[in-house]
């Protein structure tokens, strides 16, 4: 993402400077507070910040113009996803790791670590930051916990290139809505929705510790426990839903909640909450609704942020295209 891009495009600049201290002062608010030094030719220093984004995810571009040394305070409420887009950062955590890393590759600062980054000059990034909160509970539902659990992550790569695809697929959805103005920067359920499915495709696709973890088992849930949950997602459909909660509705481990869904009812919560809001949707447009209404309206009212995949699935329930649902 270069600065030029980043300014036609939305991103909000923040720092645009030669200034050392002005530099350090700027980003120290944005991130958390760190040292920044200039290890070579000082009058080469320059650096350029932007960011931007939508509840839950904080999309961020970051350059220096000469050999930088950056030692921030960990992070604590929120990890940070770096991808190297120009030049050479080296990463290092003290007493545990440390990484070279090149353009097109990536690392993951979680908020329990310090470290320290090594730029070389004309180095460049983007980051993808959400909160430490999110990504626990996301850690949790993929154990079967009930409770967010404290989860970190080495510096090294995705697990596989099949993973590294997948998160790569994510993570320029994000930056997309971001940068183009997309339905999640107005929809608190399409941003809940993405913000959920980043933490959980990176708790998937990196490796992490959650030390002292035991995974718990779950015998079979009844019927009781499952409308319990419907309940719940069926009074909730139109604010931002999470397993978590709807678990906790059930009283039930996100893992016996996921395999009672799939013994009852042969799909899962996020499954049928997705047919819950379809239903929603299909209600309203039938109804027509105030003068001007629109379909793009009712899909992102209802969490659906990929028109040509509501309409498929719309197409697939009723029948016809939401455009005739409205029209008639």
């Amino acid at each position: 993402m270069s600065e030029q891009l980043a300014a036609r495009r939305g991103l909000r600049t923040l720092v645009d400077s030669h200034d050392l201290d002005e530099t350090r002062e700027i980003i120290s608010g944005a991130y958390s507070p760190y040292e920044l030094s200039c290890l070579r030719r000082p009058q080469d220093f320059s650096a350029w910040y932007a960011e931007g984004g939508f509840p839950g995810i904080t999309v961020s571009g970051l350059a220096y113009g000469a050999e930088t040394l950056v030692a921030p305070e960990p992070l604590t409420s929120y990890l940070l996803v770096c991808e190297v887009t120009a030049g050479r950062v080296r990463v290092m955590s003290p007493n545990r790791e440390e990484r070279d890393v090149a353009a097109g590759s990536l690392y993951v600062l979680d908020p329990h670590r310090s470290f320290r980054v090594h730029w070389q000059p004309g180095a460049r990034m983007t980051t993808i930051r959400m909160s430490r909160e999110l990504v626990e509970r996301a850690a949790a539902d993929s154990l079967g916990l009930d409770q967010p659990v404290r989860t970190r992550f080495t510096l090294q790569p995705a697990v596989s290139a099949a993973a590294a695809r997948s998160w790569a697929r994510i993570s320029a959805t994000l930056r997309q809505e971001v940068l183009e103005g997309g339905a999640a920067t107005s929809s608190p359920l399409v941003a809940a929705a993405l913000s959920q499915t980043a933490a959980a495709t990176l708790v998937a696709t990196h490796q992490i510790t959650t030390d002292g973890v035991a995974v718990r088992r779950d015998g079979v849930v009844g019927h009781a426990a499952v409308r319990r949950a419907a309940a719940y997602l069926e009074d909730n459909a139109h604010q931002p839903v999470t397993v978590h909660e709807v678990a906790a509705a059930a009283r039930l481990s996100t893992r016996a909640l996921q395999e009672a869904f799939r013994r009852h009812l042969g799909t899962t919560p996020l499954g049928y909450l997705r047919e819950v809001r379809l239903a929603r949707a299909h209600d309203e447009l039938k109804d027509g609704g105030a003068p001007g209404l629109t379909v793009t309206q009712v899909a992102y009212r209802w969490g659906f942020s990929n028109l040509g995949r509501f309409s498929a699935l719309y197409r697939e329930r009723y029948g016809q295209p939401p455009s005739h649902t409205l029209r008639g």
